[in-house]
């Protein structure tokens, strides 16, 4: 009787072997096929890396998480364009309104307005939100089948609609010091950019940019950093992860895939920043994380907590922890005017604005000067930096934005600035 039993044991330790040999290669083949499917390929070595590397530790008592929403802000052309976002900005001044940072602040959304849609009421009631503490406007920009030449000359013509309005203008006027080392003498213009399609550097193909020098003409525009990335499931994808860095142009494509990270006590010059959002695995359904807020990926606390766990930082700071999430507003209002975003600010400041945390909400053009402080060494409380390098644009000062000539427009920020 022995025998027959031995054999059966026998049998179902096969049959168990075989059955989790067949599992692990379903779960191969699948996470393959993710990996595929979604270009995962083109960053998950650095994920890795950086993920298995030794994590600097703070030594602070007060963490700092510094939360930045970045807008892909396409409201379309014409009458029913301006309707649509004055809508919008009603319903989404109700949300902001009902909440705070540590610091007594209202959450501050960041409009990477989309420069083909240019609309001029559009921007007239943006920059009045702007003006009423709301968040700030940079620039984002669809554009394709460009040359070096041409683009130069149209970003010149984009950046001067902008500033007609107070956007893409420091209240302080041209860029000095330092700060302008690597631009041209008297720069008029500082700005933020999101590239449409997320083709920055003709990384996709020539329809969706065609520029080989893009980071070399953005910056020498004006450009303090790019707010692009992550691109998940797409080509143009940086190979580097969860970083602040500087990247160096060159005549290839995506000259931006890797760089110098930013680090304090270390100031890059002739590189653009670049300044990405977090992106990594999760245990769920979705597989991957990113900080991606649509219709189908509304904000949780678990995705909350993941995007800080990313720690995207500067080196040698690392008790400033920098969450850039993005959305497309206009498309995906559902969730970005809707119980999930009044829930996600609501967690921000009862798990990170109080306690070992300190919450800051900040805008683009914010996040950037914070860095570039912690570069110079400083320390501390980041929430005194908002305004380290680049200063406020002329729309938060001067009520409807700036329509006088840029030579003018210190005299009218001195004007308006007074008279609040």
């Amino acid at each position: 009787m022995q025998a027959p039993r031995r054999l059966e044991v026998r049998y179902a330790l096969r049959l168990t072997g075989r059955l989790i040999l067949v599992a692990l290669l379903l779960v191969g083949l699948f996470v393959g096929y993710k990996t595929v499917r979604w270009k995962a390929h083109l960053w998950l070595p650095h994920y890795a890396m950086r993920t298995l590397a030794r994590s600097e530790e703070s030594t602070q008592k007060l963490t700092h998480v510094l939360f930045l929403f970045v807008d892909h802000y396409e409201p379309g052309r014409g009458a029913a364009a301006a309707q649509r976002s004055h809508e919008w900005l009603r319903e989404y001044k109700a949300i902001a309104d009902r909440h705070r940072d540590s610091y007594g602040r209202k959450p501050q959304h960041t409009w990477f307005y989309a420069y083909e849609q240019k609309n001029a009421e559009v921007m007239k009631e943006l920059v009045a939100a702007v003006y009423e503490g709301y968040g700030e406007v940079e620039l984002h920009w669809h554009h394709g089948n460009d040359t070096n030449a041409s683009f130069a000359a149209n970003l010149e013509e984009a950046l001067d609609w902008l500033s007609s309005f107070g956007v893409a203008t420091s209240a302080g006027g041209a860029a000095s010091g330092d700060a302008a080392a690597s631009l041209a003498p008297e720069q008029p213009h500082r700005f933020g950019f999101v590239h449409g399609n997320w083709a920055l550097d003709n990384s996709g193909n020539r329809e969706h940019c065609g520029v080989s020098r893009e980071l070399d003409i953005l910056r020498e525009a004006g450009c303090y950093a790019d707010f692009t990335f992550p691109s998940f499931g797409s080509v143009s994808q940086p190979a580097t992860t969860n970083s602040i860095y500087y990247a160096r142009d060159t005549d290839e494509p995506k000259s931006y895939d890797r760089g110098k990270q930013a680090a304090v006590g270390e100031r890059t010059h002739e590189a653009l920043m670049i300044f990405e959002g977090p992106l990594g695995l999760a245990a769920s359904r979705q597989f991957f994380e990113y900080g991606n807020i649509a219709s189908d990926r509304p904000p949780s606390p678990s995705r909350l907590d993941r995007w800080v766990k990313a720690r995207v930082r500067i080196k040698g700071r690392p008790e400033w922890i920098f969450v850039k999430v993005y959305t497309h507003g206009i498309q995906d209002r559902e969730v970005v005017l809707g119980e999930a975003t009044d829930r996600m600010f609501a967690y921000l400041e009862k798990k990170y604005g109080r306690g070992s945390f300190r919450l800051h909400y900040v805008t683009a053009r914010e996040a950037f000067n914070v860095v570039r402080a912690a570069e110079d060494g400083l320390s501390g409380d980041p929430d005194v930096y908002r305004d380290y390098e680049v200063k406020e644009p002329v729309s938060r000062t001067l009520r409807g934005g700036a329509s006088v000539p840029s030579a003018s427009l210190g005299q009218a920020y001195d004007e308006g600035h007074a008279r609040r």
